[in-house]
């Protein structure tokens, strides 16, 4: 499939407008993240599809960014003929995000194609990608404590791994524990964690394989107690970081250096045709792409 010079400007023109609707997040962004904005800004949308899939390759996005970045990407395969591809993205934007809009400058073959992949995230009996942090409002100084997270079952096979991060934003300590995703997940935190007098910020966060949040949860616990504001506990001890997997995961080969990341790799189930059974519940998963597009310049060309 072939856009000649003319189409190209055309689309890339209404996907200027368009990405006046789309605004991306106003935090700190990764720097691929913030260059593939940039470039779809100005309409060059083959650099701005590379860039977000670097982006997503690279990993550390919030679910707002990678809602941006699938619906984009989506939205060039569709204009490609890539059906297989965009509903690949579409698919991961409508789990995230049911109540997406897709504007209509987008077109309607991008416009058809999400409405499809959201169809199938609403099938899910009403549920969506989220996840639930239980903590309690107060726990006693200097004694362990559980935390536990809940993740829809038919939602909880598409994401890698629940991270849960604690922050005494005091003394700047943070304790991170993680674990492969479930439905229920308990997460144990020594007696040293409830430091006396503490106001601590919890975050709980569904990450995919290249620790992208799909969805996060806050909380805050206080913690028992005075203070100690000798030794220069309040006034700013030392920044640390505690870091546990539970159970620990085997290390990652190194990849090929020769081969290029592969942006839909690892533990989701790219399952062909859509549709996987889980525990009795029928999930529509997003699909492989069968191949890959290519934008070349001033035409864009399907190569093989």
């Amino acid at each position: 499939m072939v856009f000649r010079a003319g189409a190209f400007r055309a689309f890339a023109g209404v996907l200027c407008a368009m990405s006046l609707l789309i605004a991306a997040p106003t935090w700190a962004t990764p720097k691929a993240f913030g260059q593939a904005d940039t470039q779809w800004h100005q309409g060059e949308l083959e650099k701005a599809k590379d860039l977000y899939e670097q982006a997503l390759s690279e990993g550390g996005l919030q679910p707002a960014e990678v809602v941006i970045a699938y619906s984009r990407i989506g939205t060039v395969k569709a204009a490609l003929n890539d059906q297989n591809g965009a509903l690949s993205a579409f698919r991961i934007s409508a789990a995230i995000d049911p109540n997406f809009e897709l504007p209509a400058e987008s077109g309607p073959k991008a416009k058809k194609l999400f409405q499809k992949a959201r169809a199938e995230a609403q099938q899910q009996g009403g549920e969506k990608l989220s996840i639930t942090l239980k903590a309690p409002d107060a726990i006693p100084a200097k004694q362990g404590f559980t935390l536990e997270t809940e993740i829809p079952p038919g939602f909880a096979v598409l994401v890698s791994e629940v991270v849960v991060d604690i922050e005494d934003p005091v003394t700047g300590k943070k304790w991170k524990r993680k674990k492969s995703a479930e439905p229920s997940l308990t997460f144990d935190f020594p007696k040293r964690v409830a430091i006396p007098g503490a106001r601590l910020k919890l975050k709980a966060a569904a990450v995919d394989a290249q620790n992208n949040s799909w969805t996060v949860a806050e909380a805050k616990i206080k913690v028992e107690g005075l203070r100690d504001t000798e030794g220069g506990a309040a006034a700013g001890g030392s920044s640390m970081e505690e870091t546990s997997s539970e159970p620990e995961r085997p290390a990652k080969p190194e990849k090929d250096k020769g081969k290029s990341d592969d942006l839909f790799s690892g533990p989701i189930p790219w399952i062909a045709g859509g549709a996987l059974v889980v525990a009795g519940i029928v999930l529509y998963a997003v699909t492989r792409p069968s191949d890959e597009v290519k934008v070349g310049s001033p035409s864009w060309s399907k190569t093989k």
